[in-house]
């Protein structure tokens, strides 16, 4: 049997349809070259291409984890959110002030 290949990346970035598959593109933080900013910025580094039902049967695995890692306490079920997750050490405002809806 041969040795699976693992790559790391920090995130999935773009997800797209198209040609009938889905295309994921994972990326990676970069150093802070080459950026106005001098900030660190995230990359793309390899994509995933699998047809709709693949795509479909990854997201079920996806959100039966996030649901393990919920009970389990790694991550938090964010306020307002149905679906929507943070990492249970993520800081909390007290309020005031308007706030984006994707924090």
């Amino acid at each position: 049997m041969a040795r699976m290949e693992e790559f790391f990346a920090d995130g999935i970035g773009e997800i797209t349809l198209a040609g009938g598959m889905v295309r994921m593109d994972l990326v990676s933080l970069t150093g802070k070259q080459g950026d106005d900013a001098n900030q660190p910025r995230l990359e793309p580094t390899r994509r995933i291409v699998m047809p709709p039902d693949g795509f479909l049967r990854s997201f079920g695995a996806m959100e039966n984890l996030v649901k393990q890692l919920v009970d389990a306490g790694i991550v938090k079920q964010r306020e307002g959110a149905a679906d929507g997750v943070a990492p249970a050490s993520s800081p909390t405002t007290d309020g005031g002030g308007s706030k984006s809806p994707n924090f």
